[in-house]
C-alpha cells in the first residue's frame, strides 16, 4: 500500500452512467500532479486555515467537478474550469488540494 505523501495513495472503482459500461477505476493524487484536459472531482483540501477559506471562498469545495484546462510552460500557474468559471491556481497552492481522477 502506498502512503499519503506518494503520488497516488488510494484507488477505487466507481461504475458510469450505464451497467453496460466498464468500471472506471479513480486514484486520489494532488492536484498539481494532473495534467491538462484531464477531468475530476475535489475531494480534501489539505492547506492552512486562511489558504483554505480562501479556495472555498471561490468555490473549491469537496465533491466540486473540475477540468484542468491548461498549465503555463514551466508549470505555474494552472488554470481549472470549476463550477461555470476559470480559476487559476499556483503550483504551491494546487499542491494542498487532493482529487480523484481516473487512473492512467
Amino acid at each position: 500500500m502506498l502512503r499519503m505523501g506518494e503520488r497516488m495513495y488510494r484507488a477505487r472503482t466507481r461504475k458510469r452512467g450505464s451497467a453496460e459500461e466498464a468500471p472506471v477505476r479513480m486514484c486520489t493524487v494532488r492536484l498539481g500532479d494532473v495534467s491538462p484536459g484531464i477531468t475530476g472531482t475535489i475531494d480534501k483540501l489539505e492547506c492552512s486555515r486562511l489558504l483554505r477559506r480562501r479556495l472555498m471562498d471561490m468555490g473549491v469545495v469537496g465533491g466540486t467537478r473540475f477540468t484542468v484546462e491548461r498549465v503555463a510552460p514551466l508549470g505555474d500557474p494552472m488554470e481549472l474550469k470549476l463550477n461555470g468559471f476559470n480559476l487559476s491556481l499556483r503550483k504551491k497552492e494546487a499542491g494542498n488540494i487532493w482529487v480523484e481522477v481516473p487512473c492512467e
